[in-house]
């Protein structure tokens, strides 16, 4: 006789058993029962000795749903019993164990390989389907959800007008792309407009779209993108989103008023991202005359901020007046504070403000003190000299080097100037910190490349240097310290810089960020983010 192998069987065995030679074994009987009550009456009517159609429904059967015969204790039993010789052995070797339990979850994957099946396969075949979550594409969280139903509820018919306030770092563009996919799924074919001031907001809301559309849509749709260098004019644009930058649409309706009017009377839904924006004479009159030709002519204005300044009553109740007093603000749980919902719940990282102090090298007269007093924000001059002291560059490369000695990758630096940021990236280089800069006169493939290195997963840390162009739309959801070396009177873009690091654990960001602030003597300055939040309450009478 034959040795035994417990791995193949008899000497000359191949491992493992073919289902087929199992099936040529057994009686009809036992063939009736694998192959069911509702197939046998579909069997053809040939010779009574002919198996070979009950024998195909049963092969079929084993491979394509063999839990359902192997589940059944007394199928499972004719089979084991009708194995070749030492089958059964090599099989109670490959589950160490009875082979009795080989339709369980754990012996499964094992006992399908040794009948030659596709565990992935065969378990998809239960008697019932477990419960389990779906997750989706492109979801949004509970209090993000109600933003949508609420602002839906107020311009989803295409009239009125109205502002989504979320604080920075809460998803206010994922937010509106869910509006926009509503207003485009109800209609067709439907046109929205999204505008913004800066590449960084225009980028942002073209690649928020691509990701939403295929997630939410009910059709193909074109994405036009129109800004600076980039895109043809929207002249023959009827069907989908075009976004653009407010000063080349401006540009453009200038140019060609006719073509302008034609997209108007197309366009459904005008988003303007920063909406403090929208009160700006030059574009008020854009914005006006995409909502005033078209039947439908719905506005949603998006902010951080729900006013345009800090203190001047009159430009902030003006906004409010353009909105018609109407705000959707994000409202969670028992808090009245939105902020302070979203910090305790893990959605925005908890800011710990810091001031960065040093000795300047000049006190400001009193002359540049009253032309700072009347200007929106700081004069030019201003901002040189502060670029020109030294004290301030060495207390600003200290607290850098301060940030990674405490563990942080991904730092964002926002400088007074174009040339402030490339000294202090030139500095942080020569102190061994990788150091980038990126301004308005950075070209798009390097600025590009500086963007996608900075929001790798390189643990390596990382200084973002820059002026003027990331205060907003800048998704680096790792980002977990901000030093604001850029003197501002305007709390809109301080709130915008503070929160290129405040994204949360649950938002893919982090538990708690450092703010550092420059404290210029002698000269304003802005303190808490949920300060800021409310700053402008009393003259909106929300939604």
């Amino acid at each position: 006789m034959n040795d035994f192998d417990a791995i193949r069987g008899f000497a000359g065995a191949s491992p493992g058993q073919d289902l087929s030679r199992v099936v040529s074994r057994l009686t009809k009987r036992d063939l009736e029962l694998i192959v069911g009550p509702a197939v046998l009456p579909l069997l053809p009517t040939l010779d009574p000795a002919d198996r070979s159609g009950i024998e195909a429904a049963a092969n079929r059967i084993l491979a394509e749903r063999p839990l359902a015969v192997f589940a059944d204790a007394a199928q499972r039993r004719t089979i084991l019993r009708n194995l070749d010789p030492g089958k059964l052995e090599e099989l109670r070797h490959r589950l160490n164990g009875d082979p009795a339990g080989l339709a369980e979850k754990a012996h499964w994957p094992t006992a399908s390989g040794f009948f030659g099946l596709d565990p992935a396969d065969a378990a998809s075949v239960v008697a019932a389907l477990p419960v389990e979550e779906r997750e989706v594409g492109f979801g949004l969280f509970p209090h993000q959800r109600a933003v949508v139903r609420r602002t839906v509820a107020i311009i989803g018919g295409g009239k009125g007008r109205t502002v989504v306030h979320m604080p920075t770092g809460a998803g206010k563009t994922r937010t509106a792309m869910h509006i926009v996919a509503r207003a485009l799924n109800e209609a067709e074919p439907a046109l929205v407009v999204w505008l913004a001031s800066s590449r960084e907001l225009v980028e942002q809301a073209a690649e928020t779209f691509g990701l939403a559309w295929s997630q939410l849509g009910n059709r193909t749709v074109t994405l036009q993108r129109f800004w600076a260098n980039f895109g043809e004019p929207p002249t023959a644009l009827a069907d989908g989103l075009l976004v653009a930058g407010l000063a080349k649409l401006h540009a453009w309706r200038e140019r060609r008023p006719l073509d302008f009017q034609r997209l108007a009377g197309r366009t459904s839904l005008v988003v303007i991202d920063e909406a403090h924006q929208a009160i700006a004479p030059t574009y008020r009159a854009l914005i006006d005359g995409l909502c005033g030709a078209g039947a439908d002519n719905a506005l949603l204005g998006l902010t951080a901020t729900p006013g345009r300044t800090w203190n001047d009553m009159e430009a902030d109740r003006e906004l409010s007046d353009y909105f018609e007093g109407s705000k959707v603000v994000l409202e969670a749980g028992d808090d009245d504070n939105p902020v302070k919902y979203l910090l305790d719940q893990g959605y925005l990282a908890r800011p710990v403000f810091k001031p960065i102090e040093y000795t300047p090298a000049r006190t400001p007269s009193e002359e540049e003190l009253r032309r700072i007093a009347r200007a929106d924000d700081f004069p030019d001059a201003s901002l040189e000299a502060f670029a020109a002291d030294t004290a301030r560059n060495v207390a600003i490369i200290a607290a850098v080097k301060g940030l990674v000695e405490r563990g942080h990758r991904r730092i964002i630096l926002f400088a007074v100037s174009v040339g402030n940021a490339e000294i202090l990236a030139d500095a942080l280089e020569a102190n061994g910190i990788a150091s980038s800069v990126v301004t308005g006169e950075t070209p798009a493939g390097r600025r590009a490349a500086t963007l996608r290195a900075f929001k790798s997963a390189s643990e390596a840390p990382m200084v973002v240097c820059n002026f003027g162009v990331l205060t907003t739309g800048f998704d680096a959801p790792r980002t977990s310290a901000a030093i604001i070396a850029r003197p501002t009177k305007s709390l809109v873009l301080y709130s915008q810089m503070v929160g290129r690091a405040t994204r949360g654990p649950k938002a893919g960001g982090n538990e708690t960020c450092e703010i550092l602030t420059v404290h210029d003597p002698a000269f304003p300055g802005f303190g808490d983010i949920a300060d800021a939040f409310f700053n402008w309450e009393d003259v909106w009478n929300g939604e």
